[in-house]
């Protein structure tokens, strides 16, 4: 061993635990001018690494190092996909994309976060930085540069790292309000039209706020009503549109341009938006008597996965270990000495799209204004260069510029009022125009936030660390080593001028509203401690949390944290001071079938065991894959059939129940325990990796899942679809359909099927019993359900059989997590590493369905061989069990590996236990990492 080596390992690795554990038979050793002292780098048996270094700013230069040698292509991706400049990597597909990032200015919004960033931050960031470029300085190019013809990359930046988690803001936070006013404009026309209620179709019948199931965070935790019900409603009855017609049609114009984005993806489809599960139990209700928390945050699932799992510790100063973004130092989910923490997304209203009236001044920078109670306020250009790789000619390095026209602006047009928004879209015959308000244009502190969760030693101290949490607004999760549970959540919520006031001027905030005067966020009145924001914002203390409820336990899978909307009606309930309580129309989640789904698994357990909850029970929880909407819309297919099987039943309805296979498969529904199983010996369940034959009652879950699965699909063709879409109508969303579909059929009895809008959702010509109408669409849907599982479009999977046990879920239900680049880099097929399991057909056949608890959602209209297939779930399943000091128990996992280069033995380490549901013991302290070690590398200034 060198003289070099032994002063290396005489400082870093000394510690009392140390002393007990057998050093590694090899330790790598080399130098690393950025750092200021040794560091030690230890990677685990399960491949995870730990940083411990002297001082907090090594820590984050080897955080930086470590990301780069790991996620250098994903990061460089994320920076360039955020800042418009993706284009100049992957080449002319990015360029679309590019012009509305571009146009959002998710960059120019991180130039002035890092302006006002704490000094500790910015010294962070900058340490990560030196990291990133001295690993890239040092080593090749990942080969996914090769495959782009790429040589050369612009060094790492203090602000990359902040555009990195402000696309992640951006995607969890911003909304653009064009479908929900398409919609209802066109309801209302025509309604006109045919005389029909089109607000009542729109707000009583097919876009509810109301959730599927009434989950709610804090009244179930409190044990109490429901705020929301039983009120009168305050606003809603004064909504009008005052939109331009060319309004509308611009709306239409930015959701084509935007459909297929991939950074848009959840804006325009509501199942992709992100969503996450979060739950805690009191230790009063444990087998430990210590606090438990769980969380699941819900994103896209690719390769690289989105979380970098790190441990770092800094002694006497820093011990964390969580879930840390590749391109940002710290760690965002995760747990220290003291406290455990995670997030859900809230999803609270903070974007608003304005119609605006754009005319010509000449005084203007832009030579443009927007008018505003009746003043002309100039228009501010930002002049924009668009260039593109041209990947395939050969040529390294060579990026062409985009002139403009054909798409391409020539300048971004700004809006000052608007938070520096921008317009983003423009009718120049008219003037009129679409501008946008997001909280995110802001200059916030959300880098500041991660910082202070990491150094937290107490409940208190992770609320202050909240306060700087300006954008992405989240419910978090809190469990601390004195035994406590939180549940809180952050973001500066704007305060609309017209609420306050208490009305709805024109359309509310759900909708694009009125930009020239009326709809404003009022001015900042109050400043609250660390406000971002130029605008009034709700207090912190308006925001909803709640701390050792009486219940034992909260639950939170981005539903209503309050109850606003449980009444159908969230412009009802009043501030403390005066002025309609805001949060948002419908919530990340406006189901609720998951926190449903939790809650009642919670109740359960604890009714049944003694009043506690177990770390099994957590993650039990966690793996839950029953179809909760089932449980709701399954009895009525039995019931129709028992119907249908009546001495004089209705003809019509008789003949539905007599079609080829139908009495099997109510047969099989009836006898479901409503779980989605794959049912296939190559198909991953919880507990059941691939390889194990399924048990004959998976199976039989199985078979029921794609029965009802299929059977949702052609229901909802059959009712709302042929009505609404019948008539060129837009038709609700994947998420709002169910819940449009529950209230017909609880107020059927008082309706018969007609909604409050006066339409009938059962039209069925020759049948006069309303019932019968309705089950004749039930039993029908059933038998065509059949009929396309039987059929070519689904022979890859099936055969073409009318079996119903070859009917297995896993052939349907399946993923493959892509890579930016395609082709072999997706897993599977990761260059051969993990081939597709089932000949024939794409992915990997998994458990999971439509809002269930461990999250594998897809469009419940599907009804193709691939349209069951899904790309969002849980990004990792982290369970922590809270304890004094290094004795907190915590497990997570993560559905990838560490390493995003393609053959690294760490490429895909975590994904087998990801599918299975199992999980990876975590270690916290040098005595746990060192208990677990691998291999150390030791680096030295």
């Amino acid at each position: 061993m060198n003289r070099r080596l032994v002063y290396v390992l005489l400082i870093v690795l000394p510690c009392a635990a140390a002393a007990e554990q057998p050093a590694p038979s090899a330790v790598h050793v080399s130098t690393l001018a950025a750092l200021s002292a040794p560091v030690q780098l230890t990677r685990d048996t399960d491949g995870i690494t730990h940083i411990r270094a002297r001082n907090e700013t090594d820590a984050f230069v080897m955080q930086g190092w470590v990301h780069a040698r790991d996620r250098l292509f994903q990061m460089d991706v994320d920076r360039r996909a955020a800042s418009g400049t993706l284009a100049e990597l992957v080449g002319p597909g990015a360029l679309a994309q590019d012009v509305q990032l571009r146009t959002l200015g998710l960059r120019r919004a991180s130039e002035r976060s890092l302006a006002v960033l704490l000094p500790d931050t910015r010294a962070a960031l900058e340490a990560y930085a030196r990291g990133v470029n001295a690993y890239v300085s040092t080593h090749p190019l990942p080969p996914e540069y090769g495959a782009l013809e790429i040589t050369r990359i612009p060094a790492w930046t203090a602000l990359d790292s902040v555009v990195v988690g402000r696309i992640l803001a951006f995607q969890l936070s911003f909304e653009l309000d064009v479908d929900a006013t398409i919609a209802l404009e066109s309801y209302v026309a025509a309604g006109v039209a045919l005389g029909f209620d089109g607000r009542a179709l729109y707000f009583e019948d097919l876009d509810r706020a109301a959730p599927f199931d009434p989950a709610s965070t804090i009244p179930d935790a409190m044990r109490r009503r429901h705020p929301g019900e039983g009120h009168r409603g305050l606003g809603r009855s004064g909504i009008e549109s005052r939109i331009h017609p060319v309004g509308i049609e611009l709306a239409k114009r930015l959701r084509a341009q935007l459909k297929g984005l991939p950074a848009f993806s959840g804006i325009v489809d509501a199942r992709k938006r992100p969503g996450s599960n979060l739950w805690a139990v009191s230790g009063r209700f444990t087998t430990s008597g210590r606090p438990m928390i769980a969380n699941d945050p819900h994103l896209e699932l690719a390769t690289p996965a989105i979380w970098y799992p790190i441990g770092l510790e800094v002694p006497g100063r820093l011990e964390a270990f969580g879930d840390s973004l590749a391109g940002v130092p710290a760690v965002v989910h995760g747990y220290n000495r003291h406290i455990a923490w995670g997030s859900t997304n809230t999803l609270f209203d903070v974007t608003d799209t304005y119609q605006e009236q754009v005319v010509p001044d000449a005084a203007s920078p832009s030579g443009l204004s927007t008018v505003y109670k009746g003043m002309r306020e100039p228009i501010v250009p930002i002049p924009e260069v668009f260039r593109v790789n041209q990947v395939g000619d050969g040529v390294a390095d060579n990026l062409a510029v985009v002139p403009p026209g054909g798409g391409v602006p020539a300048a971004t047009l700004i809006v000052p009022r608007r938070n520096n928004g921008p317009i983003v879209q423009l009718d120049p015959a008219t003037g009129v125009a679409l501008s946008v308000q997001w909280t995110g244009f802001s200059a916030t502190h959300e880098t500041d936030a991660i910082l202070k969760f990491m150094h937290a030693r107490s409940m208190d101290e992770f609320v202050a660390a909240l306060q700087f949490f300006d954008v992405g607004s989240q419910n978090w999760v809190v469990g601390d080593a004195r035994g406590s549970i939180g549940y809180f959540t952050s973001g500066e919520v704007p305060v609309r001028e017209d609420l306050q006031a208490g009305f709805v001027d024109g359309l509310s905030p759900h909708f694009i509203r009125n930009g020239q005067g009326g709809n404003e966020w009022l001015p900042v009145l109050h400043p609250q401690p660390h406000q971002a924001l130029a605008y009034e914002v709700l207090p912190f203390a308006e925001l909803p949390q709640i701390i050792d409820p009486p219940a034992g336990f909260f639950v939170n899978a981005n539903n209503d944290p309050v109850g606003v909307t449980l009444d159908n009606d969230p412009l009802n309930t009043l501030r403390p001071g005066g002025g309609i309580y805001y949060l948002s129309y419908t919530f990340d989640d406006p189901s609720g079938l998951r926190p449903g789904q939790i809650t009642e698994r919670l109740n359960r357990i604890l009714a049944e065991r003694d009043r506690r909850v177990s770390f099994d029970d957590m993650q039990s929880i966690q793996a839950d894959v029953t179809l909760r909407d089932a449980e709701f819309f399954a009895p009525y297919i039995a019931a129709a059939f028992e119907r249908a099987t009546r001495p004089g039943a209705n003809p019509a309805l008789a003949a539905a129940a007599a079609e080829p296979g139908v009495a099997e498969a109510v047969g099989r529904l009836g006898r479901w325990d409503y779980t989605s199983q794959s049912g296939l010996v190559e198909g991953w369940d919880a507990g059941k990796p691939a390889g194990r034959a399924p048990t004959r009652a998976s199976i039989d879950a199985s078979v029921a899942a794609t029965l009802y699965n299929v059977w949702r699909s052609r229901f909802i063709a059959n009712t709302i679809d042929k009505v609404i879409g019948g008539a060129h109508l837009p038709v609700p969303d994947s998420v709002h359909v169910l819940s449009a579909l529950r209230q017909l059929l609880v107020t059927f009895p008082a309706r018969g099927g007609r909604g409050a809008s006066g339409v009938d959702f059962f039209p069925l010509p020759g049948v006069a019993d309303a019932a019968d109408r309705r089950d004749v669409v039930v039993l029908a849907s059933l038998a065509d359900a059949l009929s396309l599982l039987a059929s070519d479009a689904f022979r890859p999977a099936f055969g073409g059989s009318t079996r119903q046990d070859d009917y297995r879920w896993g052939k349907l239900h399946r993923i493959v997590f892509n890579s930016v680049l395609g082709g072999p880099f997706s897993i599977p097929p990761a260059g051969g590493a993990f081939p597709a399991p089932l000949p024939g057909l794409d992915g990997i056949p998994t458990d999971g369905g439509f809002n269930t608890v461990d999250a594998a959602s897809f469009d419940p209209r599907a009804a193709s061989l691939n349209g069951f297939m899904f790309s969002h779930g849980p990004s990792h399943r982290f369970v922590a069990e809270v304890a004094p000091e290094l004795t907190t128990r915590a497990v997570d996992s993560w559905p990838g590996g560490t390493s995003g280069v393609l053959g690294s033995p760490l490429y895909m380490q975590f994904l087998p236990r990801w599918l299975a549901n199992e999980s990876v013991r975590l270690h916290l302290g040098i005595g746990q990492v060192r208990a677990a070690m691998q291999a150390v590398e030791l680096f030295a200034p």
